[in-house]
């Protein structure tokens, strides 16, 4: 169940990018009104000064190991402030599956441990590809998030530590094929295998979530707005390709959530 216990993050002066983050009053009453039916207030962070990017500070370090010692969940009053800086998302979901925690957002209540994952993989992407996020795609992608999220919570914690553990495996590019093709062709292969390659973090974060059948992870894919090589929808085939270029650890044996698993489904 979700842990009805929070130790609430907050923070003042200018988050990673230059950006002003809101009051503390203001923050406190998100956490406030977040928690109304939830649960207690364990402990409250306050993070002071400025934050550079990718950085984890040790206030928010001592609200981590607060987590642990109340069996908590890490309550962050402004999200927001931090969600370009991709470093800094990746950083914080390492450490929650390291430490096997339960993430929220005050700001953002589809946020979970479950997503900061993916959702640090889009942005390291999204400026490479030049994605454009349209009205459409921002809800799609925040109840994409809200719906495993809520399938999350509804899960028991066993063996969320096993899935974890087993999420921070990153697939590896595969050396280049064998004889010597064409010039087109080649420069057609290095372009899919660069694809492949970046495209991976996304696959790994989208497995780690729960996704296990090909189907699942295009379905995923797609509610995410993450574009195919050629600007479609993905299809269970363009993920077998992509897969296929890529040297993975081994084969995806995690168990699938059975609600998170049936959600995919388009």
């Amino acid at each position: 169940m979700f842990s009805d216990t929070f130790v609430a993050y907050l923070h003042t002066g200018l988050s990673g990018d230059g950006r002003s983050g809101t009051s503390l009053a203001a923050q406190r009453a998100a956490v406030a009104r977040y928690r109304r039916g939830r649960g207690l207030l364990a402990a409250e962070i306050v993070e002071t000064g400025e934050k550079g990017q990718g950085l984890i500070g040790p206030r928010l370090r001592e609200a981590l190991s607060l987590c642990r010692r109340h069996d908590a969940t890490l309550l962050m009053a402004d999200l927001s402030a931090f969600g370009e800086d991709a470093a800094f998302l990746h950083h914080l979901s390492a450490e929650l599956r390291r430490l096997d925690l339960r993430f929220a957002a005050a700001d953002r209540p589809e946020a979970s441990e479950v997503t900061l994952g993916i959702m640090a993989a889009l942005a390291e992407i999204e400026d490479r590809w030049s994605v454009s996020r349209s009205p459409e795609m921002v809800a799609r992608r925040h109840a994409f998030y809200a719906h495993i999220t809520a399938e999350g919570r509804a899960l028991p914690t066993a063996g969320k530590g096993a899935a974890a553990a087993a999420a921070t495996v990153r697939p590896r590019a595969s050396s280049a094929g064998c004889g010597r093709a064409a010039s087109g062709l080649a420069v057609s292969a290095q372009r899919s295998r660069r694809r492949a390659e970046e495209v991976a973090p996304i696959l790994s974060e989208i497995r780690a979530a729960g996704a296990l059948t090909l189907e699942q992870v295009a379905n995923a894919l797609n509610a995410l707005g993450v574009p195919s090589a050629r600007g479609n929808r993905w299809y269970p085939m363009q993920v077998t390709r992509v897969e296929k270029r890529l040297a993975a650890e081994g084969p995806a044996t995690r168990p699938t959530p059975p609600s998170f698993a049936h959600s995919l489904h388009a």
